[in-house]
């Protein structure tokens, strides 16, 4: 699939196939920080990950270190901690004392593995020189990986360290490092289908691959020559095929297939001293452009959580398709995590902990409730992404519960490092510990090597409070607490109250509340209750309809600026400016002043990212004049990429001036077209609103279009990039554009019909 189709055309036009690579000098996108620090992905501005940043010499709750002391993450300095991927040297330590004590669930646990039949010294590698899905050679790997795994933590964990084991871990790893050249479908001369899953293979064996390996570079045993030989067929036979999967940019897959080569991509990159591998890892996951106009695969932030509904509840891409996929997209999203985390770089927290409403959403969809039955779930309809055009999914696949063990490390970091509450991880991993292993897409042994002692400092303050305007009242979601029995909900007029209680949400609901406040500026906050305590979140503001987000007049009047004032999601009023690009210049405009002139060609103006943060019902509006027409252009485009998109196309493949948003799955896009285009050669004032899911498309202040099926927003499909005149790599418009605004909620139709006079 090319990565420059149109994304809201719906006509016969043809299709450009030429995928463009544009750099930083020419644009000057914005680039979205690895650190906690980064808030405002997908629209949310409340997005530190609660309860603490990761940066230097930081400290957790539990007392374990937040990051490596006294050195900057990976991702900025480029040097790595070792052993620094699932489990780090002070884990070790740390697990090795709790055995020591008898403590469970470590003993229980290492009693199993030193009794494992894995664990036999009395075993040898079995390598191939290719190892293919679509045959038996792949068990080859599948079982030496298992065994080499064990006996290198078999190994690590004694006290005092039985050599032998490692000594045998490292005969598996050598053998292999000699062998194996290929990693493939189908073996030559097969009937088999090729469907390249073995991008699947390269990225998670790749990734165990390069756990063991990481562990086993502290064994002084190894010769560093063959440790060397280890990383080459790494980086040669896995590390080259992930890398090129993640960096071709492909969005027609399900969000696992990136999130393998993400999970492969990380691992060997550290593994193997690569910190631009690491860091595509790390971009792709974060949706970051880095400079660069791209589009980012499923399994990245902004796509693989399609969804947030109330509760900070966020759809999975592949909860639509079955739990078993589901639940294999937090295998690896954990371990991704996990490994991040280790050197520093805190991917759990980023875009309001967006992750882990992810893991909460795939948990409640594989538990039952009291009555033995399936959660009933929100689900936001959505396209399978390998059959856009014909399959369309409507509900969560609660078909079958699986039981995969891939909860340890989202549990023990959100929970027991962070002291945030999530109940439903909570409740899969008692449920899912007894399976160690059984997968070969999984790390064996997780409980062991991931789980921490319960959280038992003070509890937090709720966290990561969002405040959203949808039709007459305001939904608010937020993140729990560990200890926490019930939420206090409060709203007042001003940020520092005071506070009137509205009502009570107990700890074992959906951590969601609905007001319906006067109009007007409010302001909301959440207090855990539990045990005698309380701790209070901070206040967050909420608008009803009307407010100006962004003014942008665009008239020369004050020069030739493209000054505006921007009002944040917190109250405050600031000046943003735009930024011209190729050939974009001042022209005559409606009155006695100036519009900006697009010619058509490339030209554009550049918005600053986060405008529509936090925004569920919202206005645009602006007053363009067209030479002329055609299908690619747009008078504005803001998203991540070119399929988690909003715009206004003059004129779309079908001929109607049409408003699109689209959220991440290819050929998902929402919206409503007028019928006939934009009229050319004479001002016209256009304007989109959305309200609680009723979109209507105005031209000259009179509604053209109506759509009463819009599900998507601009807090869910996010504006990392925002223009006017252009859209993702193709054509600018060919006129001119004034007085852009963007205002809260959705604007009445006399107020619209002022707007165009």
């Amino acid at each position: 699939m090319s990565g420059n189709k149109f994304p809201f055309d719906e006509g016969e036009a043809p299709v450009n196939t030429t995928r463009r690579r544009l750099s930083a000098g020419l644009f000057g996108l914005p680039m979205l920080p690895l650190l906690p620090a980064c808030g405002g992905v997908n629209g949310d501005s409340e997005g530190k990950a609660a309860g603490g940043e990761a940066v230097a010499d930081a400290k957790t709750p539990d007392g374990s270190a937040g990051s490596p002391a006294g050195r900057l993450p990976a991702s900025q300095s480029g040097v790595f901690r070792h052993p620094g991927l699932l489990v780090t040297e002070d884990d070790f330590t740390r697990i090795r004392a709790h055995i020591k004590a008898g403590q469970e669930p470590w003993t229980g646990w290492w009693s199993k593995l030193s009794a494992d039949r894995f664990a036999s010294l009395d075993t040898r590698p079995f390598p191939l020189p290719a190892v293919y899905r679509a045959d038996g050679s792949k068990n080859n790997l599948y079982v030496d990986i298992w065994r080499a795994w064990t006996l290198t933590l078999r190994w690590k964990l004694s006290d005092p360290p039985d050599n032998r084991y490692a000594d045998k871990a490292v005969e598996f790893l050598d053998a292999w490092a000699s062998t194996l050249k290929e990693v493939g479908t189908v073996p030559p001369g097969s009937t088999a289908h090729d469907d390249h899953t073995f991008i699947l293979m390269a990225g998670m064996q790749g990734h165990q691959l390069a756990q063991i390996g990481e562990i086993l570079r502290t064994y002084p045993g190894w010769a560093p020559e063959s440790l060397k030989r280890f990383q080459d067929m790494l980086l040669k036979v896995f590390g080259s095929i992930s890398s090129w999967f993640l960096s071709d940019g492909r969005i027609g897959s399900h969000a696992n297939w990136d999130m393998a080569s993400i999970v492969g991509a990380m691992a060997i990159g550290i593994f193997c001293d690569q910190p631009d591998l690491y860091r595509l890892a790390c971009n792709c996951y974060a949706g970051n452009n880095r400079g660069k106009l791209r589009n980012f695969g499923n399994g990245s932030m902004v796509h693989g959580v399609y969804f947030m509904h109330p509760g900070h509840f966020g759809q999975w891409e592949e909860s639509g398709r079955d739990q078993g996929h589901a639940t294999l997209g937090m295998s690896l999203g954990g371990d991704v995590m996990e490994m991040a985390w280790n050197q520093g770089d805190d991917l759990y927290g980023l875009g309001n902990n967006r992750f882990l409403s992810a893991a909460e959403y795939v948990a409640r969809s594989n538990l039952l409730d009291e009555n033995g039955k399936p959660y009933p779930m929100p689900f936001a309809r959505e396209h399978n992404p390998t059959q856009p055009h014909t399959s369309l999914w409507t509900e969560v696949n609660q078909s079958f519960q699986h039981g995969r063990n891939a909860w340890e490390p989202i549990y023990n970091h959100y929970v027991n490092r962070m002291g945030l509450a999530a109940p439903n991880v909570a409740r899969m991993v008692k449920l899912c510990e007894p399976k160690y292993g059984g997968s070969s897409d999984d790390i064996w042994w997780p409980t062991l090597i991931h789980r921490r002692a319960d959280y038992t400092a003070p509890m937090k303050p709720a966290s990561g409070l969002t405040a959203h305007t949808r039709g007459d009242r305001v939904v608010l979601s937020w993140w729990g607490s560990v200890g926490a029995t019930a939420y206090a909900v409060r709203r007042g007029s001003r940020a520092a109250g005071p506070f009137t209680l509205l009502g009570t949400v107990s700890a074992s609901e959906v951590l969601t509340y609905s007001d319906a406040p006067p109009s007007g500026v409010c302001f909301y906050q959440v207090t855990a209750q539990g045990n005698g305590a309380s701790a209070s979140s901070p206040a967050v503001r909420a608008v009803m309809p009307g407010e100006d987000r962004l003014s942008l007049p665009l008239n020369g009047r004050n020069g030739t600026e493209t000054f505006g004032a921007l009002l944040g999601a917190d109250g405050v009023r600031s000046v943003v400016e735009g930024k011209l690009l190729d050939g974009a210049a001042w022209g005559d405009g409606r009155r006695d002043d100036k519009a900006i002139v697009f010619d058509g060609k490339k030209a554009g103006l550049q918005l600053p990212a986060g405008i529509f943060s936090g925004l569920e019902d919202f206005t645009v509006s602006l007053w363009a004049y067209a030479n002329a027409l055609r299908w690619d252009t747009c008078l504005f485009f803001a998203g991540n990429d070119a399929f988690s998109y909003m715009c206004i196309a003059p004129q779309s493949g079908r001929g109607g001036l049409r408003f699109a948003i689209a959220g991440a799955t290819h050929n998902d896009s929402q919206g409503m077209e007028a019928p006939g285009p934009l009229p050319i050669r004479r001002w016209a004032h256009v304007a989109v609103t959305l309200r609680a899911g009723t979109g209507r498309l105005y031209l000259d202040g009179v509604e053209v279009a109506r759509a009463d099926d819009i599900l998507l927003s601009p807090r869910q499909v996010g504006d990392q990039v925002t223009f006017l005149g252009r859209n993702w790599g193709h054509p600018s418009f060919n006129g001119r554009i004034q007085d852009f605004r963007v205002q809260v909620g959705a604007l009445g139709a006399a107020e619209i019909a002022a707007l165009a006079k």
